[in-house]
């Protein structure tokens, strides 16, 4: 099973430093990694430092800025940053446009930048524009990934897909029918790949939302904890039977 986390195990805030963790999350994520025989991964574009500091102390299967960076479900890191030029430049660039827009702020992930626009929704069509012009002049190596009122510039060559298909190659996820649940147009490439291995893919948001592959929906966060705590109590009693 592979989960979004902004959107789908927790509530988007405001800025991304203040989201909340909801109480059992933690207690369910640990019990359906041990049900499943680790086989649950959280998949991100947070880096995985972060995961580990909300989610802590449990440690599980995680990939990191869209799959620039990966953890096994045996432990072992991974990650593509000698692969990715420095955005140093693009970050300086983004943070003076931050300068003249109150509201806006920028995200080093250091492999990848985001520009945050919930707290200036106005200035949304500027920033788009500013954004992919960065982007073009990158070169046809990076792209612009665009999120609910975030604008991220990252390499073409990471995308939640590649996660799927990544982890679907190893233990303990080989072998195993793939769950993908999200919640935004950045899921869209895993819910493909999940499609393609005859899996399940699950969009959570109401169902006016935009057009997507996902084969099934769950409506709200609150929904996601729900369905979860009854797939690890399924999977608790199968082990018992």
């Amino acid at each position: 099973m592979f989960l979004d986390v902004d959107g789908t195990l927790l509530e988007i805030a405001p800025t991304p430093e203040s989201v909340a963790v909801r109480g059992d999350t933690v207690e369910i994520l640990e019990r359906l990694a041990h049900a499943a025989g680790g086989a649950v991964a959280l998949v991100s574009g947070r880096p995985i430092r972060q995961l580990d500091q909300l989610f802590g102390p449990l440690t599980i299967a995680a990939a990191g800025l869209h799959g620039l960076e990966w953890r096994s479900a045996a432990g072992t890191f991974h990650d593509a940053e000698g692969a990715t030029p420095d955005l140093a430049p693009v970050r300086r660039t983004l943070e003076e446009f931050a300068d003249r827009n109150p509201g806006v702020r920028i995200e080093d992930k250091g492999m990848t930048v985001a520009l945050h626009y919930r707290l200036a929704p106005d200035c949304e069509a500027e920033a788009k524009q500013f954004v992919n012009e960065i982007a073009r002049q990158l070169g046809d190596r990076f792209h612009v990934l665009a999120g609910k009122m975030v604008l991220e510039i990252k390499s073409i060559d990471a995308h939640k897909g590649m996660v799927v298909e990544r982890f679907l190659a190893e233990d303990p996820f080989a072998g195993r029918v793939p769950v993908f649940v999200g919640d935004d147009v950045t899921d869209e490439e895993a819910f493909d790949a999940v499609n393609r291995h005859g899996g399940y893919s699950i969009r959570v948001g109401p169902p006016e939302e935009t057009r997507t592959q996902a084969r099934w929906r769950l409506e709200s966060v609150s929904q996601v904890h729900t369905w979860l705590a009854r797939v690890a109590n399924a999977l608790e009693q199968s082990e018992t039977a």
